[in-house]
């Protein structure tokens, strides 16, 4: 419970005047929240939740459309190649006709590409896969 400003009484939170002495409180003004929810996110957070298997690409797609990530060139490739990384993932896991092992082994080499990629972004070294990286790279260096 707040206390009165001049006599030190105590007030009710939403006074507007203290009941003792009559001096007008003083009102918490209200603040919109920040505009940015990314404000506590650093690049090296962003790139290492761009990699977490599957469910990265949600992050992903976040960094790439937001304000504070738009001209960060390492933030943007590890974003566009974790989206790709996803398609690949989708096609193998869904659409190609592999025989039912060979698509399970593939999947798997898959999900160890992501944790590979974790590990090195939690490193702070960036990894360009064979195809998938130069299409990031083309992409991260596309400006809007």
């Amino acid at each position: 419970m707040p206390f009165c400003t001049q006599c030190g009484t105590r007030v009710e939170p939403t006074a507007s005047y203290c009941a003792q002495c009559g001096k007008a409180q003083p009102r918490a003004t209200w603040q919109p929240p920040s505009q940015d929810v990314l404000n506590g996110v650093n690049e090296h957070t962003a790139c290492i939740l761009c990699y977490l298997p599957v469910v990265g690409v949600i992050p992903s797609i976040i960094f790439l459309a937001s304000l504070k990530f738009r001209h960060n060139q390492r933030v943007r490739f590890d974003g566009f190649q974790s989206v790709y990384l996803f398609v690949a993932w989708l096609i193998v896991s869904s659409a190609l006709p592999f025989p039912h092992g060979l698509s399970h082994l593939v999947e798997l080499l898959c999900y160890i590409c992501w944790i590979f990629l974790l590990v090195k972004a939690a490193q702070s070294e960036q990894v360009h896969l064979p195809i998938l990286g130069d299409l990031a790279a083309r992409s991260a260096s596309e400006q809007l």
